[in-house]
């Protein structure tokens, strides 16, 4: 898939608040089971209240949700940059916290040794 598949949620909570007792937002989004659920049963003002409903989830959605959910490959995309770009951990700075945490207690000694052994592998 590429740009052009793209999902806009400001596409689909406006498609909601105009078009969403007929379901169009299901539609767009890829629901076409609930988008038909919609159209059959659009004279009943239950779907005129999930239609907004659904467009103020939808607008008031955080975008990385919102594309985890409707643009799986963009999400994927981002996060396998996110991995690829990533800063390497400094190992001495991280075993220096954790001593600094066992000895305030707050971590046990194995606890300590795991973590350690996991840094050092």
């Amino acid at each position: 898939m590429n740009e052009e598949n793209k999902k806009d949620k400001v596409v689909a909570g406006v498609l909601a608040f105009v078009l969403g007792t007929l379901g169009a937002h299901h539609f767009y989004l890829g629901n076409g089971g609930t988008g038909i659920l919609y159209l059959l049963f659009c004279w009943f003002p239950v779907t005129w209240i999930a239609a907004i409903v659904d467009g103020i989830q939808l607008l008031t959605r955080h975008q990385a949700d919102f594309d985890r959910r409707y643009n799986p490959h963009l999400y994927m995309r981002q996060y396998e940059q996110k991995n690829i770009t990533a800063t390497p951990v400094n190992v001495a700075d991280e075993i220096y916290k954790l001593d600094l945490l066992f000895r305030r207690g707050i971590i046990t000694f194995e606890e300590f040794e795991k973590r350690k052994a996991k840094l050092l592998e």
